[in-house]
């Protein structure tokens, strides 16, 4: 019996440190560093989606982002609205991306980045949690939460609405669009399923997704559906949410100030739009490609197996230290076993959930 539970105490060490080796082993960047991931193997471009997903997940703990328990009620509204005022990179947005998810954005952000300009993408999301929090909560208005973003050095934006947009003619627009509306509902309804984990545990806990969330259903549940949030992951509903998409921009955006743009045209086209020179040996970014978006899900939808672990391996690894002490060994014995039935119960009740769930 003690050598079965010794065994059972090695492999819960060893899963943890093994846990810990693979965090450690990806590191965490804001945007690809390799601008044609395309070029990679299909392993290594899993495998880096898999290191987006473990900074996805720190980010959504709280990692990087000072979360304040009491909200702006402790930060005065003029005080989140005059931060960063003498900022020395303060400027204006002056270009708005207006595409969906999924319409090459990842790569058209790093484009923009390479062109000089600095933009709010998915990465910034967390950074500027403030004040979106705070004009959803309408303690700033949608051209002040703009306004802000810009004296924080900000003048590309991939999260403004085509409204704002259409009132400031000061501002280009850009919609980036795929070959067709089935190529675009394919490819993601592969991302939209983060909506769908948000709202499992341990995610659902989390303090900076219960904020971020008004922001999450509006990109994931209304934009891509047109205003039918309930069938969001729904192929024809997809293709109709993007088909009316584009026509609901091209309808009140000038066309004098809007680029209806496919990553497939490369530079060119961007460059003349914006009046920037052509990057001289340079191709335009190709990154974030399906297989790198199922390695990214593959850990965020992993997470909601495994996170029990959080607290069993440390229980475990003490028990692992204590049990060399015989004073504490029958103690650890019965630790360890209702330790693991837990995990094993718990596994077991998931796996059916899933099963329910398909079968609805």
């Amino acid at each position: 019996m003690n050598g079965e539970i010794m065994k059972l105490q090695m492999k819960g060490f060893l899963l943890g440190l093994c846990l810990l080796c693979m965090a450690a082993s990806f590191p965490a960047f804001a945007r690809p560093t390799n601008f044609q991931e395309i070029n990679e193997s299909k392993v290594k471009r899993f495998l880096n989606g898999a290191s987006v997903g473990i900074e996805t997940v720190l980010e959504l703990m709280g990692f990087g982002y000072q979360y304040d328990e009491d909200g702006l009620e402790s930060t005065s509204i003029e005080d989140l609205v005059n931060k960063n005022h003498d900022n020395e990179n303060a400027t204006t947005i002056q270009v708005a991306v207006l595409g969906l998810g999924r319409t090459g954005t990842t790569s058209l952000a790093l484009a923009m980045e390479m062109l000089g300009y600095t933009v709010i993408h998915d990465d910034e999301h967390v950074e500027l949690t403030d004040i979106y929090t705070a004009e959803e909560n309408g303690d700033i208005t949608y051209d002040e939460f703009h306004e802000i973003a810009g004296r924080r050095g900000y003048n590309v934006t991939f999260k403004s609405g085509t409204n704002w947009v259409a009132r400031h003619p000061e501002v280009k627009a850009i919609l980036t669009v795929r070959d067709s509306a089935e190529a675009y509902a394919a490819s993601w309804e592969k991302a939209a399923v983060f909506h769908s984990y948000l709202n499992l545990r341990p995610y659902r806990w989390m303090p900076l997704v219960q904020e971020l969330m008004p922001s999450f259903d509006a990109e994931y549940l209304n934009e891509p559906t047109s205003g039918d949030p309930e069938n969001y992951l729904d192929k024809e509903t997809l293709c109709r949410g993007y088909e009316s998409h584009i026509s609901s921009v091209k309808e009140k955006i000038p066309e004098e100030r809007l680029l209806v743009f496919n990553v497939k045209q490369g530079w060119e086209p961007l460059c003349r739009f914006l009046n920037k020179p052509v990057p001289e040996g340079v191709p335009f970014p190709y990154v974030h490609d399906r297989v790198k978006l199922q390695g990214e899900m593959f850990v965020i939808y992993l997470v909601t197996w495994i996170w029990p672990l959080a607290i069993l391996l440390p229980l475990m690894l003490l028990n692992f230290i204590l049990c060399q002490f015989s004073f504490f060994r029958s103690w650890n014995v019965y630790l360890v076993q209702n330790s693991w039935n837990t995990f094993l119960s718990y596994l077991s009740t998931k796996s059916v959930e899933r099963k329910k769930s398909k079968v609805s």
